[in-house]
């Protein structure tokens, strides 16, 4: 179980119990947490559960979010004992320890492989230079480890085909294409997540700063 403390001036004014996939904040009365001040904006943030994780998302207010006395701008995991700043509101993240312990664990089995270089099909023999030329001279496409113990490190997509994941748990594959990269799903029971979503059967095309799920691990797609 996980919850919200909402706090002012030191002084706890009100728990939320997490039960739903989305929680907004907010001064208007439809949101699930209403703060009823002028500093807050109409739609302020809202806390997201995504498999075990939890994540906080600034929406655009106008006096912005803090995480741990840190702006933030978009999604960013939420870890138990983080504070919340929303105008002079304070709000803790708690999660019992339990949980907390398993999502760290989870977080463990996280493995990245690269794979190697595979033989061209057939179909893609014909043009194998012009392939490479288009590698090497366009940008460069990296995934980064948003939360878990190698948050931070970065996986530079530079072969025909990457897998990440765990092998008999969940393994998924980047391939690059004429038209861009795709994600697709390689083994386990669980599909991969993209943008809080899971994706098909089907391989999904990436667009740049799509957030990834893979074994409970946020990561993010982009160029550079």
């Amino acid at each position: 179980m996980a919850k919200l403390l909402l706090s002012l001036d030191g002084n706890l004014v009100k728990e939320f119990r997490l039960t739903r996939s989305r929680t907004t904040i907010g001064r208007r009365p439809h949101n699930d947490i209403q703060i009823d001040n002028l500093a807050v904006s109409g739609d302020h943030a809202a806390v997201e559960v995504v498999g075990q994780l939890y994540f906080i998302d600034d929406l655009n207010s106008t006096n912005g979010t803090l995480l741990n006395g840190e702006a933030i701008t978009r999604r960013h995991p939420l870890k138990n004992g983080d504070e919340i700043a929303i105008g002079r509101y304070k709000i803790t993240f708690w999660r019992e320890p339990a949980a907390a312990a398993k999502q760290a664990e989870f977080e463990k089995t996280m493995v990245m492989q690269a794979s190697p270089v595979v033989a061209p099909s057939p179909a893609a023999s014909t043009k194998p230079a012009a392939v490479a030329t288009e590698t090497e001279a366009g940008p460069e496409a990296v995934i980064r480890i948003l939360t878990g113990q190698n948050a931070g490190k970065e996986l530079l997509l530079n072969k025909p085909l990457t897998t990440l994941g765990k092998a008999g748990v969940q393994v998924v594959a980047f391939r690059k294409r004429d038209n861009g990269y795709y994600i697709a799903h390689v083994e386990g029971d669980q599909r991969p997540m993209v943008n809080s979503r899971e994706i098909s059967d089907k391989p999904h095309l990436l667009a740049e700063e799509d957030l990834i799920e893979i074994l409970g691990v946020r990561m993010a797609f982009f160029f550079r």
